[in-house]
């Protein structure tokens, strides 16, 4: 913080919201500046130190610095905020929000109001009812996370309730009103609040009676979706209970994270981009089933629209109101009987394993996961393009431990898992799929940078998706990030999904054609390292040697995709 202004004996309401969110462990700020937050933003220093424990900001557009909170959570389980002044800035930063609140991930997004007492004289970027009525839009999308700092006397109990917010695992609005916040504050009290609370042994136990006497008798099947991604034990913890119990598991695209890839009992990833075998276990759950679901919003991305069609469902989650839930429960998305129960994933998980130890559950016992999890050949490119399925094998061979990646709205978020078939236990890989907003992958790979620095972070995205963050380059330049650009001159999810969705339409009217550009040149151009992939992957080795070579440069790789190769499977299509 900057100490030339902070030192005054009487804190203003800005001193408090930023002690407040230091207090928070917030310590990364990002975004632009502009007159409606400078007062804020005077008392943060610029980010120069990434290792620094005091608060900082990094100067970057607004639309990759909304998905910065993002990644910075997903990687380090630590909540970064987002800034932006008013007009079309705070529009640009809500991109993130919306996955943020779809993906139920703590974040923190400050924009500013215009002052009162411009009402009516047409303020320049006027956030009033008269103008872009902000607030309103914002609390249409975040109806109980949007805190509007008006008051001094209110400032206290609004930060609190926005933590509380954060606690259940929702984005928060901190809307900055200049007059109030630039108000002295005397009597500061406490602005943390819990709604963590201890869940019952007994809840535990008629939980486990209820498993019991359900899934005696039957096939069980474990779906492992993102929320067990926030333990630290949970990838050990599925292997441990589907060893017990001798059950199935299959997983989300996030979920998959939670998962090891020795699991014998691992069927793979379901719907989009799902494995062959997975997709047709999954489609045999009936009524002589049981399936118990470790937090995996049931989306369109993992059940395709359809309804749980086992015999009985349990739903563990401990998110109270996650996105897709109505009143609290996916009951409707069940066809059967349906359980839901709530508290600690991991507690929950080895509540079962406990009680199995002490008298085995009576279930169908699954055979093991055969080696292949898919039933076809990978189709090759044309020549003169990389053969993406080698890529993605000969990569999954090399993740550095200890790395995190993600992939865009692109062929990768389709493709990689499918190819890959089972998750590695070197690298988590993450993808913001429920808004899939193109391009909010690369602020995403900024934030877990940001948050662990020395982490090897890598990120899959298209030539589309570049176009909307590749004016922010120059300031991650020195981050080590490494991008993998799949440039096939195509929007190639739409270019693939249209000749089944409407075959009698001519390619030129698919409206997926990109024009070429030098990828390689932009990213030097700010200062990145940069390198084109050969089409036989002879300088793979190469490449891969100066992405773990220079830490601190960022490097940019340039893969010549043939848009025809269809791998994955995209399930959407038939739903449009």
């Amino acid at each position: 913080m900057n100490k030339a202004i902070s030192g005054n004996d009487v804190s203003i309401g800005y001193q408090l919201l930023l002690e407040t969110l230091f207090k928070w462990g917030v310590t990364h700020y990002v975004g632009v500046t502009g007159g409606g937050v400078i007062h804020f933003l005077k008392y943060l220093n610029p980010l120069e130190n990434l290792c620094t424990e005091e608060s900082s900001f990094l100067t970057i557009a607004e639309y990759s610095a909304g998905f910065i909170p993002l990644g910075y959570y997903l990687s380090s389980g630590r909540i970064a905020a987002s800034v932006a002044t008013t007009g079309a800035a705070s529009k640009l930063l809500s991109c993130g929000l919306s996955d943020a609140k779809l993906h139920d991930i703590p974040a923190i997004y400050i924009v500013p109001l215009t002052g009162e007492e411009m009402q009516g004289h047409s303020p320049l970027q006027d956030t009033s009812a008269s103008g872009s009525n902000i607030v309103a839009q914002l609390r249409s999308e975040l109806p109980e996370s949007v805190f509007v700092l008006d008051s001094p006397e209110t400032l206290v109990e609004k930060l609190s309730s926005a933590h509380v917010q954060l606690e259940r695992a929702k984005p928060v609005v901190l809307v900055l009103q200049h007059n109030a916040l630039n108000s002295p504050i005397y009597h500061a009290e406490k602005t943390t609040a819990s709604v963590k609370l201890p869940v019952q042994r007994s809840s535990f136990i008629d939980f486990c009676d209820e498993f019991r006497h359900d899934i005696d008798g039957r096939r069980l099947i474990l779906l492992v979706g993102e929320e067990m991604t926030r333990y630290p034990d949970a990838a050990t913890l599925t292997t441990q209970f589907c060893q017990m119990l001798c059950c199935a598991a299959i997983w989300s695209i996030n979920g998959a994270n939670a998962v090891q890839r020795d699991n014998p009992y691992g069927f793979g990833y379901i719907s989009f981009g799902g494995n062959d075998e997975a997709l047709s276990l999954y489609q045999s759950i009936g009524k002589d089933d049981v399936l118990l679901v470790l937090g995996a919003c049931p989306d369109e991305y993992t059940v395709n629209l359809h309804k749980f069609s086992a015999a009985k469902t349990f739903f563990l989650t401990n998110i109270p109101g996650s996105y897709g839930q109505i009143e609290n429960s996916f009951a409707h998305m069940s066809q059967g009987a349906y359980r839901q129960v709530s508290g600690p994933l991991d507690q929950l998980l080895r509540s079962l394993i406990d009680a199995t130890k002490q008298q085995p559950f009576g279930n169908i016992h699954s055979p093991f996961a055969p080696s292949n999890l898919n039933h076809r050949q990978y189709p090759p490119p044309r020549p003169g393009y990389v053969d993406m399925a080698e890529l993605y094998q000969r990569l999954d061979r090399w993740w550095p431990a200890g790395s995190i990646g993600f992939d865009d709205v692109c062929l990768s978020y389709k493709d990689r898992q499918y190819v890959t078939q089972r998750p590695n236990n070197n690298i988590h890989f993450y993808s913001l799929y429920r808004g899939s907003a193109m391009g909010g992958a690369f602020g995403a790979a900024v934030g877990a940078k940001l948050s662990l620095p020395t982490r090897p972070v890598f990120l899959f995205t298209g030539d589309g998706c570049f176009r909307l963050f590749s004016g922010s380059l120059g300031e991650v330049s020195e981050l080590g990030l490494v991008i993998f650009l799949i440039n096939n001159t195509s929007f190639s999810i739409v270019g693939q999904g249209l000749p089944i969705i409407l075959p009698e339409i001519e390619e030129k009217n698919y409206h997926a054609y990109l024009k070429p550009v030098d990828y390689c040149a932009i990213a030097r151009a700010c200062g990145w390292e940069a390198e084109q992939l050969a089409p036989d992957l002879s300088n793979l080795s190469f490449l891969l040697d100066k992405a773990t070579g220079n830490i601190m440069k960022s490097l940019l790789i340039d893969i010549p995709v043939d848009a025809l190769q269809v791998l994955g499977r995209n399930p959407r299509v038939k739903n449009l």
